[in-house]
């Protein structure tokens, strides 16, 4: 008997210390938004997330803090330091962005984070290539679920989030809220006849070297169509490069500016704009309806945990008269203290629905 077992127990030793004389870490397989099979450890402490720009923000709303975040893209870290995220994550101002220059991987200061997986934008193919060969789990999120529908590529964010780090009960709450609001909001805009319909202007890109607005097959044409609104470029598509003939031609009844450009409302109002621009003459101008997306937890224009608010604050602009009833303040102050469990000043408020320039910065 006593023979038995002491070969029961060298042949068990023997299982275990075949590979290199290591027992191997438990792990697990999930599909990521790219199709592909990933193995990830069991347990999870170190992460860094390279792309989309909003994820860390979304990771935040997700796991309640930015607890295990060791590195993200500066362009996060840009928005972060001028938004309400480091309010509910204090730590997250004081993570690594180095390891991305010029909006390329540095594998070497990458690894030295240590990271027990890299979040990435399915469509980055070079980063996935990248991470592969540094022997990095890697899990691509998607930037474009459903033809760019804003709610579901969150709510699609947040469930792969669940998937990742074993929490998928938590995000339930999250979603529901998000498809409620979509939902309620169709409802009213439903009936608004197309020549009722703002047609509108999104600025995704304005500055000097960049004149960008989003036609179809991108985030701005579902802002529109889920809002009421009418997108003058939808003619075009993806994120397009335009000018100023064709914004005269266009003629929009309201213009959107995302926090992608340090310009505001106000430098077009007053005609401020880039050299050789003349805004004076667009219906927009002349009638002053010119909005700057919000900062809230991330810029308001791409998914973000703050994408159910961004509806709201859309639809109500688009359509003053169908959602008089609708306090944004409140709608704000509500959806922090229960997703974010933050309690609102007017000033942070007035912050979020007027962001500072600086937080295009790193873009």
């Amino acid at each position: 008997m006593r023979k038995n077992a002491v070969k029961l127990f060298f042949a068990m030793a023997l299982t275990l210390f075949s590979i290199g004389g290591v027992v191997e870490a438990a792990s697990r397989v999930i599909t990521d938004q790219a199709g592909d099979r990933v193995t990830l450890p069991d347990k999870i402490e170190r992460v860094v997330i390279t792309s989309p720009w909003p994820l860390p923000s979304v990771y935040v709303l997700f796991n309640g803090s930015a607890d295990r975040l060791v590195g993200m893209h500066p362009a996060s870290l840009s928005a972060a330091r001028h938004s309400m995220l480091p309010r509910v994550a204090p730590e997250v101002v004081d993570v690594d962005s180095s390891f991305i220059k010029k909006g390329e991987i540095n594998v070497e200061e990458l690894l030295k984070l240590r990271p027990d997986v890299v979040l990435y934008n399915a469509s980055n193919v070079r980063d996935k290539t990248v991470l592969e060969k540094a022997g990095i789990p890697a899990v691509a999120f998607s930037t474009s679920t459903k033809k760019f529908n804003v709610m579901e590529t969150l709510n699609g964010w947040l469930e792969l989030l669940g998937e990742v780090f074993q929490k998928e009960d938590s995000v339930k709450a999250i979603v529901e809220y998000g498809r409620e609001t979509y939902d309620e909001i169709q409802k009213r805009v439903a009936g608004v006849p197309a020549k009722d319909r703002p047609r509108v202007l999104i600025l995704f890109h304005y500055s000097e070297t960049q004149f960008k607005t989003s036609g179809s097959n991108f985030y701005g044409q579902y802002w529109c169509d889920a809002s009421g609104a009418i997108n003058v470029a939808a003619e075009l598509k993806g994120m397009v490069d335009i000018n100023m003939e064709q914004v005269y031609e266009w003629n929009p009844d309201i213009i959107y500016i995302t926090n992608f450009s340090r310009f505001m409302p106000e430098d077009l109002y007053q005609n401020k704009g880039l050299p050789n621009h003349d805004w004076s003459g667009v219906k927009a101008v002349r009638d002053r309806k010119i909005f700057k997306f919000p900062l809230g937890i991330y810029r308001w224009f791409p998914p973000s945990g703050d994408s159910p608010l961004c509806l709201k604050f859309l639809a109500k602009n688009n359509h003053p008269e169908l959602f008089g009833d609708m306090d944004l303040k409140k709608e704000v102050r509500d959806y922090y203290r229960r997703f974010y469990g933050m309690e609102l000043s007017d000033r942070d408020i007035e912050s979020i629905f007027n962001p500072v320039r600086e937080a295009a910065d790193g873009v």
